[in-house]
């Protein structure tokens, strides 16, 4: 198999990998956003700021958290996307002479 085919299955898959973890992101898929603000949640850093341990609920409320964390999600299933349009330009175009 020719080298520009295998890596264009490979940026597919790379694609593929980032889409699926914005889609994660983006949809809260096996409470990976749940978990992220109770751990925010308990760190030093919140600790310190506040003074006080911060629910996750009031982390998951707040402005940044739910901007960055639709940011984050729409990114990454972009560029995702991109790297999979990328790979299949790769694997059906031969690279010229």
């Amino acid at each position: 198999m020719p080298r520009y085919v295998l890596q264009g299955v490979a940026l597919i898959g790379f694609g593929l990998l980032l889409g699926l973890f914005g889609l994660i992101q983006l949809t809260n898929l096996f409470g990976v956003v749940d978990e992220h603000a109770r751990q925010m949640g308990r760190s030093r850093l919140t600790r310190w700021v506040e003074g006080r341990e911060v629910p996750a609920e009031e982390i998951k409320r707040r402005d940044g958290f739910i901007l960055g964390r639709y940011i984050v999600g729409t990114g990454f299933l972009l560029v995702g996307l991109l790297a999979v349009g990328g790979g299949v330009v790769f694997v059906f175009t031969p690279p010229g002479q």
